[in-house]
């Protein structure tokens, strides 16, 4: 950080100069436009204006590998905010690798293939940064994750047909996380994008982290969603109620985050402190008896724990958040 002061000019105005290595590295000079935005914290971001500063081009080469490789680098471009991704086969795309693509294109907001020969794909960013901000696409994030933990609980009360679509529905919550945490790394390279996701840099770090916590959550309503049905079948009755708690902090902590309360995150974070040892408590008591399904029972209560822990990760989010911005 640099430390520059004010100076008066013309009787009142006040000026202050910029950096010459900025004003090089951007290529300006006297009589250049900068756009000066004000963010939601009350800062200024300077920026150059240079249209072109937000195109950001990949290449990924491809040696044959595994398609999970492929995959991998693919996402792991299109989080970096990558506008535009050049696959190249080596020396041709095999069929594996072209399904990928296809794969990887489906998977993700955005990205759509606009070119595809025999050697090559070419991937161009067709969203709008401005359509989707933080806040709407974590208030969708959790509407899926909420959907998916609810209906694995009416799984472990016997609706086994339920499963499946609970794991078809992980996917939307991949690609909506993978989404805002491209959003958050977009902006961070590029602060004009500061004001079409109405959010500064600070809320972008909460709402990646956020977006995060739920996707895990849903990860778990997956296992839990895939075992349920045995798991309900195992004699006792706390199992359900600690899941239908579980779901109920969830619910509460997004609340907290949503309204800006962090009076209700603390009660929550209390609560879900609460009931992680209840749970772990009637873990262990009841491990300790000789039942059916052991491994079932293992598995669905650490996804309950589990979605209270990063249930309260979310309410300490929102503690944090309020500290920082404050009540708007």
């Amino acid at each position: 950080m640099e430390i520059r002061k004010l100076q008066k000019t013309g009787g009142s105005t006040l000026i202050v100069s910029l950096p010459k290595k900025w004003i090089k590295k951007n290529k300006l000079d006297a009589g250049s436009e900068v756009r000066l935005l004000k963010q939601p914290d009350g800062t200024i971001s300077i920026d150059p204006g240079q249209t072109d500063s937000s195109k950001k081009i990949a290449t990924v080469r491809c040696n044959n590998e595994e398609s999970q490789h492929l995959f991998r680098d693919l996402i792991g471009n299109y989080l970096a905010g990558s506008t535009e991704i050049k696959v190249i086969g080596s020396p041709r795309l095999t069929v594996k690798e072209r399904k990928t693509i296809r794969k990887f294109s489906a998977s993700v907001i955005g990205l759509e293939i606009i070119e595809e020969e025999a050697t090559q794909a070419i991937l161009i960013d067709m969203s709008n940064p401005g359509a989707l901000p933080f806040r709407t696409a974590i208030k969708r994030l959790y509407k899926i994750v909420n959907a998916m933990y609810n209906d694995s609980i009416l799984i472990l009360e016997g609706s086994e047909d339920l499963a499946a679509d609970v794991v078809d529905r992980d996917t939307e919550a991949d690609k909506l996380q993978w989404f805002i945490e491209r959003q958050f790394n977009m902006m961070l390279e590029n602060s004009s994008l500061s004001r079409p996701l109405q959010a500064s840099a600070f809320e972008g770090v909460v709402y990646s982290n956020v977006a995060r916590y739920l996707e895990r959550i849903a990860d778990h309503a997956c296992r839990l969603a895939e075992i349920g049905y045995v798991a309900g079948l195992i004699p006792g009755r706390k199992m359900l109620p600690l899941a239908k708690d579980a779901g109920k902090i969830m619910e509460n902590s997004m609340k907290s985050f949503i309204n800006n309360d962090p009076r209700k995150a603390t009660v929550v974070i209390d609560k879900g402190k609460k009931t992680i040892q209840k749970a772990q408590k009637y873990f262990e008591n009841r491990y300790k008896k000789e039942m059916e399904h052991p491994l079932e029972f293992s598995i669905a209560m650490d996804a309950i724990v589990r979605t209270i822990a990063y249930s309260t990760d979310i309410s300490e989010a929102a503690i944090n958040y309020s500290a920082k911005i404050g009540n708007k």
